[in-house]
């Protein structure tokens, strides 16, 4: 006897339990309540209804499955589970922890479940359709009173020996013709999945496809993430060879100088020294700027260089003077300290300095007219190495193109391919050997397991 109904999510039921006491139990209501939905739950426990009528009809709106539950007297449960897909159901026995479940049931209740519920219904000889003598529609009378007596009278027979004899008899009969047409529709259905199979022929050729697009995609993004290192190391390479350069300028330009020797700290030759420096900086540039020059063509025909001369020859006397001043410095730095002057440093720093700056003007003056005759230099040419490498990273740059071209092709030939199979798949409906479920994800991954 059936103890307690639980409801979930079917028809107009969110959740609902029921304990039933021991006789009868009574449900009243108004209309729409749901009264007749507890009914219809407890049939479809009992017979799992198959998918005509709509499965969805059962589950409430916006729920993804509807359950139904109940618990006889000896401890036992039992669940119904039906989703839009497929069914299935629990069994619990006294004392189990963990449900033994049933999947794949193509319209059957399996023979556990049936023995835990007890609510078989009676195969009678002339009715292709059972009579169930423990559940009713709602405005027809339960146990055949609204049928005519021959009904009544071959249910009341169903229970002798013959009746059960004759029984089997027309069952086997019926069996064997249902197996022969079902024979013949599934060599029918064989053949149109032979012909499906054919017709999917050229998968392995696709997915070969697909594996040399993965290989060319996986080259490409390699090359394309190898391209910012490349540029890194190009600008690396343009910044050395630049200061390459420069660093070999100022070498070319410090090899005709020598360190000056130590000195005391006299003021005057500091002064000498100072200007000695100064010189050799305007010199050394001059020696940088000739350094560049060097590689040029021969400049146009000049005009007089006289002057050019003359600052030359008095940069020669000036380097020859500082060395017989460092000469004497030498020699001076052996006597005693000159005896104390009279206070005219001011005025000797004041007229040197004025001497400085009329000299280095004058020079200055000389040198921008002699650089003004001097031709703009030719701009270099490019290197070769680099011109290479430019080359070879717009072949890269064309075969990512072609390869990406490629990959697009190859995907679009594959959506029309699994579009065609999951039209193809939504038309059969079903697995044509077993009958289950098919998806086109599922064909995809593994295909129909056959029950398995």
């Amino acid at each position: 006897m059936i103890t307690k109904i639980t409801i979930d999510n079917f028809m107009a039921h969110e959740h609902t339990e029921l304990t039933l006491g021991p006789g009868v139990t009574i449900l009243t209501g108004a209309n729409n309540t749901g009264k007749s939905a507890v009914v219809e739950a407890l049939r479809c426990l009992a017979t799992n209804p198959a998918r005509s009528p709509n499965p969805a009809l059962y589950i409430r709106h916006g729920a993804k499955e509807a359950r139904v539950e109940v618990e006889v007297d000896d401890g036992t449960r039992v669940a119904w589970v039906r989703t839009k897909r497929w069914a299935k159901y629990e069994l619990w026995t006294p004392g189990a922890e963990e449900p033994e479940e049933y999947h794949k049931l193509q319209g059957r209740v399996p023979e556990d479940v049936a023995r835990a519920l007890r609510l078989d219904q009676v195969e009678l000889e002339t009715r292709r359709e059972a009579v169930d003598v423990h559940l009713g529609n709602q405005r027809d009378p339960v146990f055949l009173l609204n049928q005519p007596d021959s009904v009544m009278a071959e249910f009341f027979a169903a229970s002798t020996e013959s009746a059960h004899l004759l029984a089997m008899q027309n069952a086997l009969k019926m069996r064997v013709r249902d197996a022969k047409r079902e024979e013949r529709d599934l060599a029918d259905q064989a053949g149109r999945a032979a012909g499906d199979l054919d017709r999917l022929a050229a998968l392995p050729d696709i997915a070969l496809r697909m594996e040399m697009a993965e290989t060319l995609e996986a080259d490409a993004v390699r090359l394309e993430q190898q391209i910012p290192a490349l540029e890194t190391a190009l600008a690396e390479y343009r910044n050395l060879t630049r200061a390459l350069t420069r660093e070999q300028a100022a070498g070319e330009a410090l090899k005709g100088t020598q360190p000056p020797p130590p000195v005391l700290d006299v003021a005057r030759l500091k002064r000498h020294i100072a200007a000695m420096e100064a010189v050799n900086a305007d010199l050394g540039r001059a020696e940088r700027t000739a350094g560049p020059l060097a590689g040029l063509h021969a400049p146009s025909p000049l005009a007089d260089a006289a002057p050019l001369r003359r600052l030359l020859d008095e940069l020669a006397a000036t380097r020859n003077g500082l060395r017989r001043d460092t000469d004497q410095l030498t020699v001076l730095a052996r006597l005693a300290g000159p005896p104390a002057p009279a206070e005219t440093a001011r005025l000797t720093r004041t007229v040197d300095e004025l001497l400085i700056l009329r000299a280095r003007s004058a020079r200055l003056a000389r040198l921008e007219t002699t650089l003004e005759k001097v031709a703009e230099p030719p701009r270099p040419e490019p290197l070769g190495g680099l011109t290479d490498m430019v080359t070879q990273l717009a072949g890269l740059t064309t075969q990512i193109f072609k390869r990406q071209a490629e990959l697009d092709g190859l995907d679009a030939d594959l959506r029309s391919v699994v579009d065609g199979l999951d039209e193809r798949i939504r038309a059969i409906g079903c697995c044509p050997v077993c009958g289950g479920d098919l998806t086109t994800d599922s064909f995809l991954d593994h295909g129909c397991r056959h029950g398995a």
